[in-house]
């Protein structure tokens, strides 16, 4: 959709309080020369010698279940739940996946790319037969997303989903040796930045096939256009069984400035969405959403907001009109993830000791999907508009014995966390949310234009009202 003339020529201020009062892109889009990988290509993989991430096909971890989970218990007449799980063939996502069937009181669909690897992962793990579906869907492609909804959406004895009792977006990419090689790093993933040749590629984006950069592409818009997507029936499921399902987009701490991970340059900004509203095309020398140089550890980042604010969005238009609960959560640092499978060997190497020893922030991805888990079943998430955390790993090294992780069910000390001031900010929310929606072909209330009419006026697409004042 093109830009109107008042869109691109108005500028972007703040008031004395922080919020924005006027915001759009630029001008002019910089067109920049940005090399890129074709949408199949891997990436750079650089694996640290003789180390081995949890949650991956050299080391799925262990099949048991530590913690004393609370399934939330059955439907209503007995039928199991049922959770659909992005990314669930590795680590976070495999080993939430791994405690829900475990509990045995729900089923769950691994929403995935490959369907072998899954097989292989839920066999090593030790998934109950009949406990899990696999279904496939690239999250690079959105067509790919709309298949995998459409299907979802059928009647279950068309093939379609048994229920929606829990929706999770928690598959992610992350690039953080594709980044600006002018600007100056601190902390653990400048180890071994020297030697390296690949820390030359501050200007290369791996691309998805619609011409995103991917790990925006991937982490935010896949899950924007599936959330938005399978909305209606899983509002419809909810009212059938009388029950309140829940949609939850895992988060990071690092979208937050304030927390020591999220200081560490360079820090999540999305500007007012210039790089979303111009059509976010690689092609077009736009991979950032701020429009600005790509930058991989950057774009994570972003992403993170983005996955943040998007849940915030929905919960405030949606969470009490059609009773869904809405959330996110950082399960703490994963500091032996598959999701570090680029980044610098030393990096790889450090990083959990560091974690372990220094901060005691280290968690293991067992523990992680344990509250992941919760967060999906268990009645005491049931607030909707959260960010939940927790206090340290309570199987890591200094967390054992901190009074604050002594709880019965073995999961650590929970609490609401805070978010970063541009997460909290409510007028950015709305640009993410109708930037992104242009972007992904749906129209600003979230409703496909490709889907049939509803029996109610029809919609046209106007300026969101934060820049109709420009």
């Amino acid at each position: 959709m093109l830009l109107s003339a008042k869109l691109r020529s108005a500028q972007a201020t703040r008031s004395s309080c922080g919020r924005r009062c006027v915001a759009a892109v630029r001008p002019a889009v910089s067109r920049r020369v940005t090399r890129v990988f074709a949408s199949g290509q891997k990436g750079v993989l650089v694996k640290a010698k003789d180390h081995v991430a949890v949650g991956g096909e050299e080391n799925p971890g262990s099949p048991e279940v530590s913690a004393r989970i609370d399934s939330g218990g059955r439907l209503p007449g007995g039928k199991k739940k049922t959770a659909i799980i992005t990314g669930a063939s590795s680590g976070l996502g495999l080993h939430t996946a791994k405690v829900l069937v475990k509990t045995g009181d729900w089923n769950v669909i691994c929403a995935v790319r490959d369907r072998a690897k899954m097989e292989r992962m839920a066999k090593a793990l030790e998934f109950p037969p009949g406990s899990y579906t696999i279904k496939e869907v690239d999250l690079r492609s959105l067509s790919s997303v709309r298949k995998f909804c459409a299907e979802l959406t059928k009647p279950a004895l068309l093939g379609g989903a048994p229920g929606f009792d829990c929706v999770l977006g928690n598959a992610a990419v992350y690039y953080p040796m594709l980044k600006d090689p002018k600007k100056f790093r601190l902390g653990f993933h400048m180890a071994g930045a020297g030697a390296l040749a690949v820390n030359r590629m501050g200007s290369e984006a791996i691309v998805t096939e619609d011409g995103f950069e991917e790990s925006v592409g991937v982490i935010h818009l896949a899950h924007f256009l599936m959330f938005n997507l399978l909305l209606d029936s899983v509002e419809k499921y909810g009212r059938e069984t009388k029950t309140k399902p829940r949609m939850i987009i895992v988060g990071s701490i690092t979208h937050n400035p304030t927390e020591l991970a999220g200081k560490i340059p360079p820090q999540a900004n999305l500007g007012n969405c210039e790089g979303l509203f111009a059509g976010f095309k690689v092609e077009d020398g736009i991979a950032m959403i701020d429009n600005g140089p790509f930058d991989g550890p950057k774009a994570y980042k972003d992403a993170k907001a983005c996955n943040m604010l998007t849940i915030f969005e929905m919960h405030r238009r949606f969470h009490e009109s059609k009773n869904i609960v809405f959330n996110t959560m950082y399960p703490g640092c994963i500091a032996e993830t598959p999701l570090f499978r680029n980044h610098y060997p030393a990096f790889q190497k450090l990083f959990p000791a560091f974690q372990k020893y220094i901060t005691g922030g280290y968690v293991s991805v067992e523990e992680a999907g344990e509250r992941l888990a919760s967060v999906c079943c268990d009645p005491e998430y049931e607030k909707s508009g959260c960010y939940w955390s927790w206090k340290g790993g309570i199987r890591g090294a200094n967390g054992a014995t901190a009074e604050f992780n002594k709880t019965e069910k073995g999961l650590g000390g929970k609490f609401e966390n805070r978010v970063s001031q541009e997460v909290a900010d409510i007028e950015l929310a709305k640009l993410v949310w109708d930037a992104s929606a242009q972007v992904v072909g749906l129209k600003s209330d979230g409703s496909d234009p490709a889907a049939p009419p509803p029996p109610k006026s029809g919609f046209s697409f106007n300026l969101p009202k934060i820049l109709q004042r420009a």
